[in-house]
């Protein structure tokens, strides 16, 4: 009898597994064949299921921006429910990888001017996608500075060994919540 397969579910497979390969080697790093040798599969069945590389970068890069993997959440985990649990959830799955991703991103941008970043429908996607999820803790007025804050910390991190604690990027964060409707 022949193997029956859920090809959305092995594509989405697919995608989630090539999140590290991209952040580990770049957009430019590996070609379709280097992709599909680290990810152990067939040059020609990764282009069955996408037609080209930008295909799967897209797909790659949908499947990391959404929640449960955000948050960094396991099969049947919820999210977190105070404000500071979200936060700190947030915070410490995108510090285990901000270093693989601040590359990722500035490798994509390299080569883009000001015009073509501004109207790249994947960079716009991972903006408003963060700061929708900063904004369920810290509200929507306050998320475009909480993604300041948490992009503006994890490079502080990055930058001087780990000393700025992943709990003061958070601090920082939830102080937004506490301000007076003069200071916003």
């Amino acid at each position: 009898m022949p193997k029956i397969v859920d090809h959305q579910a092995y594509r989405r497979e697919i995608a989630i597994k090539a999140v590290d390969i991209f952040t580990e080697h770049g957009v430019n790093g590996l070609g379709m064949r280097g992709i599909a040798e680290a990810l152990g599969i067939s040059k020609s069945a990764l282009y069955h299921y996408f037609p080209s590389k930008d295909e799967l970068f897209k797909a790659s890069t949908e499947v990391f921006l959404e929640p449960s993997s955000l948050y960094g959440l396991a099969d049947g985990e919820s999210l977190p429910e105070s404000k500071e649990e979200k936060l700190t959830k947030l915070v410490t799955t995108l510090d285990s990888r901000f270093r693989g991703e601040m590359t990722l991103m500035l490798e994509y941008t390299k080569a883009k001017d000001t015009k073509q970043i501004s109207n790249d429908s994947l960079l716009a996607l991972a903006n408003q996608q963060f700061k929708i999820e900063l904004g369920k803790a810290v509200g929507t007025s306050n998320a475009d500075q909480a993604f300041a804050l948490l992009y503006g910390g994890l490079t502080m991190r990055l930058l001087d060994g780990e000393n700025t604690d992943l709990s003061s990027i958070v601090e920082w964060m939830l102080a937004l919540t506490k301000r007076t409707p003069e200071e916003a």
